[in-house]
């Protein structure tokens, strides 16, 4: 039994340019899910774990979080979402 590879589109852009909006958008018209790195970000280090000490910290001193703590964030968030979505055509 072969899984099929799920689409995934980006969308870039600096603060405030509608990435929200437009990804809303998709989300409703096609039945995507959206997942903001962002979001997942904040979320995580209002939890007072380990890594999210960690990307407040990096934020206070103006770094970029590890890709490898964002990556894995967004794999949580992907293998904790519902397979009832519609697949877009």
């Amino acid at each position: 039994m072969s899984a099929t590879k799920p689409l995934v589109i980006f969308v870039l852009g600096g603060p405030g340019v509608g990435k929200g909006t437009q990804c809303g958008k998709i989300v409703e018209k096609y039945g995507f899910v959206h997942m903001s790195a962002g979001d997942l970000l904040r979320k995580e280090k209002a939890s007072g774990s380990k890594d999210g000490d960690m990307i407040e910290h990096c934020l206070k001193e103006g770094k970029i979080v590890p890709v490898e703590v964002t990556l894995n964030l967004l794999q949580k968030a992907r293998n904790g979402q519902q397979c009832h979505q519609k697949v877009p055509h």
